[in-house]
């Protein structure tokens, strides 16, 4: 079972450092639009559309995918009242509950998500704008980003089942 959990901690590893690169990007790439924008604004004194519509377009492709990596790195917002207080198995087991809550909310989500993006799929919305494309591909990050949630609480809920069977262990 350890041997399993280091391989998906390494598979999660590198993917929580590929998102978090593409998160980067595209904050690198809205701060680039607005830059720009600015810049022409006051050179030329106008400005294109699009470049203030590409960062309201993109910050889902921030926001969602990140919410795992945020979990796996406890960098998320949270009120560790219990767990700071806890030790032990009593803490072991009450973060098997919250990470269970956790996958059994995301895995919602992910199914809403998947049905949202398929609905705008085939009602062929667009977004009207300088820029037009389909609004199903700004709906994508929201499957994808709770799709990702699940693999990283997954990852943490099995190195807590780990860590409460080893304290069972040296318990026995």
């Amino acid at each position: 079972m350890e041997k399993v959990l280091g391989y998906y901690q390494k598979i999660t590893g590198v993917l929580s450092k590929t998102i978090l690169g593409f998160a980067a990007a595209i904050i690198g790439l809205d701060v680039l639009s607005i830059f720009s924008e600015a810049v022409s604004r006051y050179v030329f004194g106008e400005s294109r559309a699009s470049m203030e519509e590409i960062p309201r377009l993109l910050v889902p492709f921030i926001v969602f995918p990140m919410m795992g990596v945020l979990l796996k790195l406890k960098k998320h917002i949270a009120v560790d009242i219990l767990p700071e207080r806890l030790k032990g198995k009593a803490r072991s087991l009450l973060l098997i509950i919250v990470y269970s809550i956790v996958v059994a909310v995301a895995v919602q989500f992910l199914i809403a998500g998947v049905i949202a993006v398929r609905y705008y799929f085939q009602m062929g919305f667009e977004i009207q704008g300088e820029l037009v494309f389909p609004v199903w591909i700004s709906y994508l990050a929201f499957p994808v980003g709770f799709g990702l949630l699940v693999l990283f609480a997954v990852e943490l809920l099995l190195q807590e089942l780990l860590t409460l069977n080893n304290l069972v262990k040296e318990a026995a």
